[in-house]
């Protein structure tokens, strides 16, 4: 069927019921309203979907007749997930700085207890910052005041098949050794989404030697740059 979609008027191809979800998903809708104009969409094709928990979209392959302004083809295939925030904590106990990380099973990359720093996909209940704040809480047990996540930057972990885009935040925060201590081995997760990990402290500086997630070790790069901008600015 043919349809209009942020200003683009396309064939939409597949099941019925699977074409008008995708199609009134946020995560589609996003990804169509960025879309750099020199990409030309003739069709694209519902291939499967995935929902959420709460019926929401959760993920949606989807395949494109797309080429540049002068007729040549682009690969079209899509993993449309919608876009995400990661949040890069830092402790400080008087004397050291400690990074909270989180360990849960990632069966897509055959990893049981894969070390990473707290993260989310986004949803429609409410902005980037505030969904940090709440994945923070869900996967730690820490509350945090959104207002005082400093934003690091962002980027495109898998751009030449998935539309996700991650925000990299980072949060600081006083805290005296016994209750950073309390905080390792901790069980957190959200259990209505099977979510099952548990908190890891690891100092700052040995970091790099504990991790193999992207977000972790860009968050860790940019923290640093950032503490170095902010001396200089001084």
């Amino acid at each position: 069927m043919m349809v209009t979609c942020q200003n683009r008027t396309f064939d939409l191809r597949g099941d019925a019921a699977a074409c008008a979800f995708v199609l009134a998903s946020t995560q589609f809708n996003t990804w169509l309203g960025r879309m750099d104009e020199r990409f030309v969409i003739t069709a694209i094709e519902v291939q499967s979907v995935d929902k959420r928990f709460d019926g929401g979209l959760l993920f949606a392959k989807l395949r494109a007749e797309v080429t540049d302004p002068e007729g040549n083809r682009i690969p079209g295939s899509v993993f449309l997930r919608g876009d995400a925030v990661a949040v890069f904590i830092v402790l400080h106990d008087g004397t050291r700085d400690w990074v909270v990380l989180t360990t849960q099973p990632r069966f897509p990359v055959g990893v049981f207890e894969s070390v990473e720093i707290p993260a989310g996909m986004m949803d429609d209940r409410g902005s980037f910052a505030g969904t940090a704040a709440r994945e923070v809480q869900e996967e730690t047990g820490l509350v945090i005041n959104h207002e005082r996540l400093t934003l690091l930057d962002e980027f495109a972990p898998s751009g030449g098949g998935s539309d996700e885009f991650i925000k990299l935040y980072s949060y600081e925060a006083a805290m005296p050794p016994g209750e950073i201590a309390a905080l390792q081995g901790r069980l957190a997760g959200a259990h209505h989404e099977h979510e099952r990990m548990s908190v890891l402290l690891v100092p700052l500086d040995e970091l790099p030697q504990h991790t193999k997630d992207i977000k972790a070790l860009l968050a860790y790069g940019c923290y640093h740059r950032w503490r170095m901008e902010g001396r200089r600015s001084r």
